[in-house]
Formats: structure tokens, sequence, C-alpha cells
């Protein structure tokens, strides 16, 4: 079972996340995922996935702290189609630079002395499944590959030939979608590693709630059940779930998370707006903000807060 932890170096990790002052900016090139295009593992768009490596250095070479990008997700042939066009379907919108200036990023040891002298990753998100996606035909209609979870496994594959698989300390972490995908992978990313490194994986942002009793549209229930029907996502999922439950109730945390072995740090809002515009809300109410919710919309966003 997934412990939830908050060693000293997570915690310094949590607290610059959430910092909004820039330190020391480091700007580096992006760096196309070796044998991508060979691999399958491709964005929707069929370009190869990137991402970006700031190297770490002195006693901190040994140590990596990867983060993935979030972006919400795609689960119908139109949402998929229409994220080609942009930074969310194909890495060639990728910015060719990346500064590593957030606070948990940056190269200042006085302002980030756990992780200034770390490999630091930054793995921008093109495919729309979390990075679940493993279809092997490209839709005939659309022209749309659905391969999120080859991004995945080729990224890590190129992060261990370049010596992660001599790591000491590892971080797996991720935003939004990005998050779901860190808790999801957290095993896999921990079988990579030598069995004497200390691994750990944050999600912030990122446990998305299955309650019954809530009174929304259940949006997050069919845009999970669509993506994994449309990307192929199953397999990627954690398999103890997959074998009790449907594989779209996996995607929610509540049920995978108790099979997770490796240490789970969960940052989450009891107001996430994501969180109440999905459970509580039609697509067209907005209410996530107090002078905009009835005495009602309030209430009901209190008890999401108790079951969250």
């Amino acid at each position: 079972m997934a412990r939830v932890l908050l060693p000293s170096f997570v915690l310094v990790f949590i607290i610059a996340v959430n910092c909004t002052t820039l330190a020391d900016s480091r700007s580096v090139h992006l760096k196309y995922v070796k044998g991508a295009l060979e691999k399958g593992a491709v964005c929707l768009d069929g370009s190869p996935a990137a991402y970006y490596h700031d190297k770490g250095v002195g006693d901190g070479r040994h140590n990596w702290v990867i983060y993935l990008q979030g972006g919400g997700w795609c689960s119908n042939h139109t949402d998929c189609k229409n994220r080609t066009t942009s930074g969310l379907g194909t890495s060639t919108h990728f910015n060719k630079t990346f500064a590593f200036d957030t606070p948990f990023f940056n190269s200042n040891s006085t302002s980030n002395p756990e992780f200034y002298n770390w490999n630091r990753m930054f793995v921008p998100y093109c495919d729309g499944s979390s990075f679940t996606g493993n279809k092997e035909a490209v839709d005939p209609v659309t022209n749309v590959t659905y391969r999120g979870f080859r991004i995945f496994e080729a990224t890590m594959d190129d992060l261990l030939s370049k010596g992660m698989k001599h790591a000491q300390n590892a971080i797996l972490s991720g935003g939004s979608a990005g998050g779901l995908a860190a808790m999801i992978h957290c095993d896999r990313f921990r079988d990579l590693l030598p069995i004497t490194a200390r691994v750990k994986c944050l999600a912030i942002a990122s446990y998305f709630v299955h309650e019954a009793h809530l009174n929304g549209s259940k949006q997050f229930e069919a845009t999970f059940q669509g993506l994994i029907s449309l990307h192929g996502s199953s397999k990627a999922l954690p398999p103890l779930c997959t074998s009790r439950m449907s594989p779209d109730l996996c995607f929610f945390p509540q049920y995978f998370l108790p099979t997770i072995r490796t240490p789970v740090f969960i940052a989450m809002s009891s107001f996430d707006l994501i969180q109440i515009r999905y459970n509580l809300f039609r697509a067209d109410e907005v209410c996530l903000f107090h002078n905009n919710c009835t005495h009602d919309r309030l209430k009901a966003i209190q008890v999401l807060w108790k079951s969250s």
C-alpha cells in the first residue's frame, strides 16, 4: 500500500512548488527522446516526444527530480484532434528552450539548497491521456496517434541511459493530469531504479475523487471512460486495481493508490477549482468564486471538501 510520507526533501519540494518568487534562471535546450519514432513514443500528431534536462553536478549528479506536465485530457476524437495544433498535442509547438527558474528547479544553492545540483527534468505533456495511451494503429479518420504510455517508457529509458540507472535519490512528480500520471506510474518508476535508491512520488492538484453522493453530472467518470476506450489505456494502469474493478475506476487515486507500494505524497487543495467544476456542476456552470455561488452551491462545495 502507498504510504503518505513527508520526508524532508519532499517537504522542501512542496514548499518550493507553491512559492512564486523566481530565483536564478537556467535555460536548457529541448531534447527529443532517444529512439522516439522507432519506439512509437509520439505525441497525438505523431511528432516525437521530448523533454528538458538540466544535468546534476557534484554530489547531486546521482539525484533526480522529474516533473510531468499537466493539461487535462482528451477523451473523444474531436478534442484530441484539436490538441494537435498546440503544445498539448505536438512537440513542434514546444519551446526550444526551458528556463529552470522556479524555486525547486533553479540552480541557486541558497534559495534551493535541496535540489540546486540535482538532475532536473521537465517532461511536456502532448498525449492527452496522463501518459497511459497505447494504441498501435493511427486513427484512420483523424490521423491522431494515442501513445502516451510509450512516451513515458521511452523517456525513462532515455534517462536511464543518461545516468538515472545509478540514482541514489529520485522523485517522480507532476501537476494535475501529470500528477495523476506520477501516481499511476509510481511503482513502475520505482522498479526502474536501484533497490538502494530512495524513491518517492509527488502528485500536485491530482487527487480527483469519485463519490456517488455528489450532485454533479459525473464528468470525471465520463471523461475517464472515454479516455480509456479511445487511448487504449487499460494495460498502463496499476494491475492490482484493474484485476479488481473496471479500468475507468482505476483512474481515480482512491481506488488504485492502496495498491501502490512506493511512498506517495499528495498536495491538493480542499477547494480545487477543477475538482469543483467536474464533480459538482454542469460544464456550463462555474460557481468557482464566492460572488457567483448560491448558498446551496456553497454547501455542496463544503460536502465535497469533507469527502476529499
